[in-house]
């Protein structure tokens, strides 16, 4: 009995360490959706970025109206969005976070030449154990943030959005539209050929930037490191967000607010 009592014990240990180990590499996974490729593109077209566009400059006053609440950004670079929300809109209780750590790393040191009290944190939008239930009013997901999450943590994504933010919450959603480009059909079919021949799964509405920081053609977007990015048409962005449990307000298209063809459509939100 002594010995079964042992084995058994053993076979516990063991499925516990297993599983323990399983978890490990899910977190791993979860945090680590990037290449070092792609943060390095990221890096150079966000970390020194100015200024906000017409559009933004529109829309985060128009939806951020009492500056007594609580803020959220995601995907928030080096800062740009919540240092605007701070500085021109007046709010104090500011989080922002980012899954490349040298995004925070420059943010942070930008807080600190400005003296700024918006907490900056690394985070995964899939996984957000740092922030609590129910608590922001505002959350802002500009720069197409979501279009850069993967398709497998997308859902995960929206629904932690979901869970962080009050009710009657308000949420700023950015995406790519498909729809912008008339080449964008054509581009999938050329990448999805050789994702396919490289025995690398296919993805039609993920498409690798074309374009690089300095505006020069990406000759490299075929290649296997290169980061596939969300263009998604409008019904079915709209879809998603309902499945989630949001209720649409309104939505923009770039040229409405602009008055020239952009590449982007936004969606105002609210948890109901």
């Amino acid at each position: 009995m002594e010995k079964e009592a042992f084995f058994f014990l053993s076979v516990k240990k063991f499925k516990n360490k297993f599983y323990s180990i399983a978890i490990s590499i899910k977190i791993k996974k979860m945090t680590n959706t990037f290449s070092k490729k792609f943060e390095e593109q990221v890096i150079d077209a966000w970390g020194n970025r100015k200024d906000l566009s017409k559009i933004e400059k529109y829309l985060l006053p128009k939806y951020l109206t009492n500056n007594k609440l609580k803020v959220v950004e995601a995907g928030t670079a080096s800062g740009i969005f919540s240092f605007y929300i701070e500085e021109q809109l007046g709010f104090k209780n500011i989080k922002a976070f980012d899954l490349i750590p040298k995004m925070i790393e420059l943010a942070r040191e930008k807080a600190l030449a400005k003296k700024s009290k918006i907490d900056f944190v690394q985070a995964d939008a899939s996984n957000l154990n740092c922030f609590e239930n129910n608590y922001f009013d505002y959350l802002v997901y500009l720069g197409q943030i979501l279009c850069m999450v993967p398709k497998a943590y997308l859902s995960k994504s929206l629904n932690e959005a979901y869970r962080i933010g009050k009710k009657d919450s308000t949420y700023i959603f950015s995406f790519l539209d498909w729809n912008s480009r008339w080449f964008n059909p054509i581009l999938s079919k050329v990448v999805n050929l050789v994702r396919f021949l490289n025995g690398i799964k296919t993805e039609k509405y993920y498409i690798p930037q074309v374009k690089t920081v300095d505006r020069s053609i990406n000759w490299k977007f075929y290649k296997k490191e290169q980061h596939g990015i969300l263009w998604i048409k409008k019904n079915a962005a709209i879809k998603l967000l309902k499945k989630t449990g949001f209720k649409i307000v309104k939505i923009y298209d770039e040229e409405e607010l602009t008055h020239y063809r952009g590449v982007a459509f936004y969606i105002i939100c609210k948890k109901v």
